[in-house]
């Protein structure tokens, strides 16, 4: 993997991921959150798609177990690979007594190739914070991951800002995130998420991969995810 209208029921509408990005939210204790993300480039000289399916359970409010399929895509994209793992979140005070709301975010996935390319880590830590009287979360971290999540060894640094808007009755949420690098993860990508109810999420995003004229125009594309809290 996330509004001045949701901060009484954060817990309760957590976001995994920013749009790729891990968010400082985590999973409700027992319970089950899933999420489907697609990136897609419909027309163009070079069209794909590519998908990311993932589920989180939540342990006990600061822990959540994660399994998830990356780079399933077309065409084949030759690195499809199941991870498996854990996030957790340090806030840095009691929860409601700091308006900042610091936290201290990291997480590690073992990645197991489906496609001969071995075994690999992931793992990632960030620290963020919320701008009081509505203000937006800003998130600053590293990541480091084996080929089999990011096609090379990349070590990024990872920037994140999630600004929460009300629109009438609409829960909406602006979104961008930034990862360093000339690899899979390698991109920014900005959008807007759309809570419904306390259960669904639904993401719009566009990519823009930031390294490399050719690879950043081959590359770019809409991304779209929906998510759902069980």
């Amino acid at each position: 993997m996330v509004s001045a209208a949701l901060v009484a029921s954060r817990s309760a509408r957590a976001q995994q991921a920013i749009v790729s990005l891990p968010s400082a939210d985590i999973t409700p204790e027992r319970k089950l959150f899933g999420m489907v993300e697609s990136q897609f480039r419909p027309v163009g000289a070079k069209p794909y798609y590519n998908s990311t399916t993932f589920f989180c359970f939540g342990l006990d409010g600061y822990t959540e177990l994660a399994l998830s399929l990356y780079n399933f895509g077309a065409p084949y994209t030759q690195n499809v690979t199941v991870a498996n793992g854990f996030k957790s979140v340090i806030p840095l005070f009691p929860r409601g007594s700091n308006a900042w709301e610091p936290k201290i975010t990291f997480g590690m996935m073992a990645l197991f190739s489906l496609s001969q390319r071995g075994v690999g880590i992931w793992a990632y830590s960030h620290v963020s914070i919320r701008v009081p009287h509505h203000g937006p979360r800003l998130t600053v971290g590293l990541s480091h991951s084996d080929q089999q999540l990011t096609d090379v060894r990349a070590t990024a640094a990872m920037l994140a800002i999630e600004q929460p808007i009300r629109i009438g009755s609409a829960h909406l949420e602006l979104v961008a995130e930034w990862f360093s690098g000339r690899h899979d993860l390698g991109n920014f990508i900005y959008g807007v998420a759309w809570r419904p109810n306390t259960e669904l999420i639904f993401v719009l995003g566009h990519k823009i991969p930031t390294s490399g004229k050719e690879f950043g125009i081959n590359k770019m594309g809409a991304v779209f995810e929906v998510g759902i809290t069980l």
